[in-house]
């Protein structure tokens, strides 16, 4: 016979929500520009979308440049947290900085290095 302790386990918060199935909150809280050099007129002018929905940016970046994006959102798992340099159709469309997929909630912040175009970012980001 199973008692009523036994049908309650400790889980992590990504565990939870795989079997809560769904999503979480994404909060974006900062980019460090590792080398900006996508944009060959001066400094990147990146932009921050999530699943296709631009959630943060323009904003011109140079190389060691660091700057607190504070952006967060609801989320379904799989999400997908891109990077872009708006051209502004100066030189046709945007061009892609990287991006990552989050699957699940993260143990406190996590940081990604996303590379495109010439350029190279760390997100920091957190999912609850």
């Amino acid at each position: 016979m199973i008692d009523n302790e036994q049908l309650f386990a400790q889980l992590t918060h990504e565990e939870g929500a795989v079997i809560e199935g769904g999503g979480g909150f994404l909060l974006i809280d900062q980019l460090q520009a590792i080398n900006a050099d996508a944009d060959t007129f001066g400094d990147d002018d990146t932009y921050i979308t999530v699943n296709g929905t631009q959630i943060w940016g323009a904003n011109g970046f140079s190389t060691g440049q660091t700057s607190g994006v504070n952006r967060g959102l609801g989320v379904d798992f799989p999400a997908r947290i891109e990077l872009f340099d708006e051209d502004g159709g100066l030189n046709g469309s945007d061009d892609s900085l990287g991006g990552f997929t989050v699957n699940g909630a993260t143990n406190g912040q996590a940081i990604t290095r996303v590379s495109g175009s010439g350029s190279t970012y760390d997100v920091y980001y957190r999912v609850f």
